[in-house]
Order: structure tokens, then sequence, then C-alpha cells
């Protein structure tokens, strides 16, 4: 029971440091998405499907997530210069 109680408290701070940020309208799905692009360098949306934690989502959602971040200009999309087919996402700060 004392795991459940503190999972709670961790769950009631990350709440607060998402509201601090600015982040609380996001659903779940995009948070996730937007921790994980200021995570990973050269992140791109298959990146993001390739990651273990996102095999829930489908791509469909996932797209609709980056539009969602892209859209509310909270992250950018340039062209990779590796590979040109490729939008490299980063946080707009």
């Amino acid at each position: 029971m004392n795991a459940l109680k503190k999972l709670f408290e961790l769950r009631m701070s990350l709440d607060n440091y998402e509201r601090d940020m600015g982040f609380d309208q996001l659903s779940e799905v995009e948070k996730s998405v937007l921790e994980f692009i200021m995570h990973t360098k050269n992140a791109n949306i298959t990146a993001i499907t390739k990651e273990q934690y996102f095999a829930k989502y489908s791509l469909s959602t996932i797209k609709r997530a980056v539009g969602v971040l892209l859209s509310e200009d909270i992250i950018i999309a340039t062209q990779s210069t590796a590979d040109r087919r490729a939008m490299v996402l980063t946080y707009n700060k």
C-alpha cells in the first residue's frame, strides 16, 4: 500500500510541474510525445513509434499529437540534413 501512496505523490508532483510549465492542457499522449522530443536528439515520428513506450498508441494517434504540438507552436519541424524525407522535431523554446 505504501508503494501506491508514493506513486500517487509522484503523479501529483508531475501534475504540478506540468501546470507550472503550461502543459496541463495537453493530453497524456501529447505530453509524452513532447517529453520524448525534448529528451531525444533528432526526434521524428518514426523514432517515436519505435520507442517501446509508444507501442500502445497507433501511428495516427502519434501523428495527431505531433500535429497538435506543431499547431500550438510548442514544437517545430525542420527537414533532416541526414535524410531529406524525415522531419526533425524539436522543442520551440
